[in-house]
């Protein structure tokens, strides 16, 4: 069944993904700076289709679209694989040319920690995807180590390095980060104002 939790802030929104948005999520997996540092992706809206049938029937999987407060939309996140307290924090893409990351994660987290309220939350980065290990640093996610398992990406194995961060670090992290992304979403609404597009 497909939820329901919606939210809002700092020039973004994270609504639950839709039927309607397999093109969006397609045209976004596929793009160059994505290739290599994610699951493989649907090559078609058809594929992608069923893979949100098949995602609206879990109960405790939460795909959201990015979008501006206009409907923009401008990336993905995820939390999902939830099994008690603890759940996976990722599926996160952001379009390029928009600051989206910072405001984008802060309401992630807030999901995941108050809406939702898990105690830890994981992810996992390609070892080689190092601007996203940066950031993550930066988000105040501990390195744990390579996860055990790693996976296959375009046909070939990458190591993943495991991230977590728990509950009780979240509050003094998202202070740390909320005067980024009150920055950017000053910066997305300029982005809008100067003729942002869905590009699709």
């Amino acid at each position: 069944m497909q939820h329901s939790i919606t939210v809002e802030n700092y020039g973004v929104r994270l609504r639950p993904a839709c039927l309607d948005d397999a093109p969006f999520i397609v045209w976004l997996r596929n793009m160059e700076h994505a290739k290599g540092y994610i699951g493989d992706s649907a090559q078609d809206i058809a594929s992608q289709e069923k893979w949100l049938r098949r995602h609206f029937d879990l109960q405790d999987d939460y795909y959201f679209i990015i979008e501006t407060t206009c409907g923009i939309p401008v990336g993905t996140y995820g939390i999902y694989k939830i099994k008690g307290d603890r759940g996976e924090s990722g599926r996160w893409i952001v379009r390029p040319e928009v600051p989206a990351a910072i405001p984008s994660i802060v309401l992630g987290f807030g999901v995941g920690f108050e809406r939702l309220g898990l105690r830890t939350l994981k992810s996992h980065t390609v070892s080689t995807n190092h601007r996203v290990l940066s950031l993550n640093r930066k988000l105040g996610l501990k390195a744990k180590g390579v996860a055990p398992v790693g996976q296959i990406i375009n046909g070939q194995a990458v190591q993943l390095i495991e991230f977590e961060l728990q509950a009780h670090d979240w509050s003094a992290v998202r202070e740390t980060i909320l005067p980024l992304a009150r920055l950017a979403g000053e910066n997305i609404r300029k982005w809008e104002q100067s003729g942002g597009s869905s590009a699709l």
